[in-house]
């Protein structure tokens, strides 16, 4: 790796971590593969027991059915059937309280435009 390479990934992966949102990365199974600081700010999972976890353990029971048929479709085309807005949500957390956040999504494309997984950016929600 060129030194400017690996500077670009040193300044991505400390960008990732510092940033003022959640970030959570899943692959096409759904298994969470990156996780940031503010993540574990927002959900209380550390990212060493977040990472190899399926992204469901941040998602109610009741809300699990609807994420697994979206996060499939969205899997198969390469794209969401949303509009892209953010949306309001509720999270669960380490110990198993709640937390509202707002949330976008995008799936993530391979050069051959096939759907290699998602990515979540997560605030949480203030009421003004």
């Amino acid at each position: 790796m060129s030194e400017s390479t690996e500077t670009m990934t040193e300044l991505a992966a400390a960008a990732l971590d510092q940033a003022g949102d959640g970030i959570i990365v899943i692959d096409p199974a759904g298994i969470i593969q990156l996780w940031n600081e503010q993540a574990t700010a927002l959900f209380g999972f550390t990212a060493e027991q977040a990472i190899g976890q399926n992204v469901e353990i941040i998602i109610p029971e009741r809300l699990r059915e609807a994420h697994e048929h979206g996060f499939d479709a969205a899997m198969a085309t390469g794209h969401l059937a949303s509009d892209g807005k953010p949306r309001r949500t509720r999270g669960v957390t380490a110990d198993g309280g709640k937390v509202y956040v707002t949330m976008t999504f995008a799936v993530i494309n391979g050069a051959d435009g096939a759907a290699v997984g998602a990515v979540a950016v997560a605030r949480e929600y203030v009421k003004e």
